[in-house]
């Protein structure tokens, strides 16, 4: 392999994590073909599992998708996401939610099973029972995904199903194309962040259940300036705490459904005894308000 030091590759270097210096670049074309050794922009691998072949744990690798849709090629469904420290970044053309991963069934996208994994710039579709990207329910730690988009252009339950600790999810698009929540969280996903202060926010736009559902602990996590155009007027439709969330903090979020704040629910709902989570300031429409 030949081209090491990615950092220096031109055009790259605001996508990638500082620091970034000792891994190796691949390219995803999902025309391929897979016999391409993956290393340049003329010479792409189809598949993402044989990109994902070349690359080394914990090595700072980048796996650059400059095209692609559902590449029959691929090993598995869901694609296993098995390096540590890999970054997968998309290059979308402009104005469009594009590169596209769109599993062939019933299945996730991407499923995360190294730590340290971060996924940008892409678009996600899944199954009818499934997320664009999950976790594969070993607390991988560290997983950070932003700038992509999930039910926009296709279907899934939910956008992302965090598992792990550490996780960071900001300036994402969540569509109505998403039959349950943006960010569905059914493990102990402690000490993560959905949206992050001074960063660009999430968009949850007509998610058809609840937004940001955490069905389980998120100890010491935060919830930071997202915004959600609500799909129905329900208790909670922008967020829900479980009874086992312990220490969240939830602040600088804005709900809207309909124009006025009057005669709807409480978009914020936190079901653990008082005074374990603490709530800022968090908007319903344009009145500030406590959790339900």
């Amino acid at each position: 392999m030949t081209n090491l030091n990615p950092w220096q590759s031109a055009g790259l270097a605001g996508v990638m994590r500082p620091g970034a210096n000792q891994g190796i670049v691949v390219y995803v074309d999902g025309t391929g073909p897979d016999t391409n050794d993956g290393l340049s922009v003329n010479t792409p691998k189809a598949s993402f599992s044989d990109a994902l072949d070349l690359c080394t744990d914990n090595h700072n690798d980048y796996i650059i998708v400059l095209d692609y849709w559902a590449a029959a090629t691929e090993a598995a469904w869901p694609i296993a996401i098995n390096k540590a420290m890999v970054s997968i970044i998309g290059i979308p053309y402009a104005g469009a939610l594009w590169p596209q991963v769109n599993p062939p069934g019933a299945t996730a996208a991407f499923e995360i099973q190294a730590h340290g994994v971060e996924i940008a710039y892409l678009s996600f579709n899944a199954g009818a029972t499934s997320a664009g990207i999950e976790w594969d329910g070993t607390a991988k730690w560290g997983g950070e995904i932003h700038h992509c988009w999930f039910g926009e252009l296709g279907t899934a339950q939910d956008g992302i199903r965090p598992g792990g600790p550490y996780a960071k999810i900001w300036a994402c698009r969540f569509g109505a194309g998403l039959t349950r929540s943006g960010v569905y969280m059914p493990t102990n996903s402690t000490r993560g962040m959905i949206g992050v202060p001074g960063l660009e926010s999430n968009w949850f736009r007509d998610v058809g259940g609840v937004a940001i559902e955490i069905a389980n602990q998120f100890a010491q996590g935060g919830i930071f300036n997202n915004r959600f155009a609500l799909h129905a007027d329900v208790a909670g439709g922008a967020i829900t705490l479980a009874n086992t969330c312990v220490g969240v903090h939830v602040d600088g979020n804005s709900a809207c459904w309909g124009e006025t704040a009057v005669a709807h629910n409480n978009p914020y709902l936190d079901n653990a005894a008082a005074d374990i989570n603490m709530w800022g300031h968090n908007y319903w429409n344009e009145v500030v308000t406590v959790p339900g």
